[in-house]
């Protein structure tokens, strides 16, 4: 469940998608609920569901079911979730962060499947995130860890939504990338960036075509971006020791123009063994993720962690 839409689908132990569907998100709370409710009956007939999990944007308190900040989705906070979906949907029902989901979905799914230990990025309009390790995924006390997008990596940089400055997703997230590209543009007004700056406003899919057909603007957009999304990386292995980072999300678009000074930062940051270790690579699920990751998540939830059966 996301600012903009809710989407629901049955899934199958192996990680094939059944059925799918997808409603707008309501902007008041009681017609939220009965939205997210309607998306959950309307797939699940025909077939066989042994629960649900509900992925949402947004700081969770896992133990009491609700969200209580979503920047993108407001009418969500509050409400206890499962007190109130549960009855409707006579299904059992578990919370969780959208980018915790999407980290298990390409952990049993994708880009991590082959390791015990990762961290999963996904650069978007912010930056979320979330990690593994032996086979877990890391929830924290509240069950509100992973937030790894506001992690500090320039203490008097850009204003991130959060509030906070220098915050990874102030730096290295589409909005970042946009608001970049502006400036550069606006400095090197005769370059592509500057050219088409000037006649209409610039998107993160731009500042991509622009650096693969050579533009060196566009192209020093994406390696700052990558450089900044470096810092943060680095600072993830140091702290996880894992086996993989898998970077998703719509800002890897742009791939290798911003991976390859990414692992630069990382090379030059981290220590061995470490450094020797750890595969920094694109996400393999695409916005598959989340939806997979949930619906694994459904059928093991345990106070906040989960663990893969073998």
């Amino acid at each position: 469940m996301g600012g903009t839409k809710i989407a629901a689908g049955v899934v199958t132990p192996e990680g094939r998608i059944l059925k799918e569907t997808r409603y707008p998100t309501p902007a008041s709370p009681g017609r939220l609920v009965e939205s997210i409710a309607r998306a959950i009956l309307e797939v699940k007939d025909g077939f066989e569901v042994g629960g649900v999990c509900l992925a949402v944007a947004g700081l969770i308190l896992a133990r009491e079911n609700k969200v209580i900040f979503s920047p993108n989705l407001h009418a969500v906070e509050g409400i206890p979730l499962k007190d109130e979906l549960e009855p409707k949907i006579g299904l059992p029902l578990t919370l969780e962060n959208d980018a915790n989901a999407a980290t298990w979905g390409e952990f049993r799914f994708g880009a991590g499947s082959e390791v015990d230990h990762l961290v999963f990025v996904a650069l978007g309009t912010g930056i979320g995130g979330g990690v593994i390790s032996h086979r877990m995924l890391v929830c924290g006390a509240q069950g509100s860890a992973g937030e790894l997008g506001h992690v500090t990596i320039q203490a008097t940089g850009p204003r991130c939504a959060c509030g906070n400055r220098g915050c990874l997703e102030a730096l290295a997230s589409g909005t970042a990338i946009r608001r970049r590209a502006r400036e550069l543009a606006s400095d090197h007004p005769n370059s592509a960036l500057g050219r088409l700056a000037a006649d209409r406003k610039v998107l993160g899919e731009d500042v991509t075509r622009l650096a693969r057909e050579g533009d060196k603007v566009a192209i020093a957009v994406l390696a700052e971006a990558g450089r900044c999304l470096g810092i943060g990386l680095a600072g993830f292995v140091n702290i996880f020791n894992p086996e993989v980072i898998a970077v998703g999300g719509g800002a890897m678009a742009a791939g290798e123009l911003i991976l390859e000074t990414a692992r630069e930062e990382v090379h030059l940051r981290v220590r061995p063994p470490s450094r020797d270790l750890v595969e920094i690579k694109e996400a393999t699920l695409g916005p598959r993720s989340g939806l997979l990751g949930a619906a694994a998540l459904a059928r093991d939830p345990s106070s906040g962690e989960y663990v893969l059966e073998s």
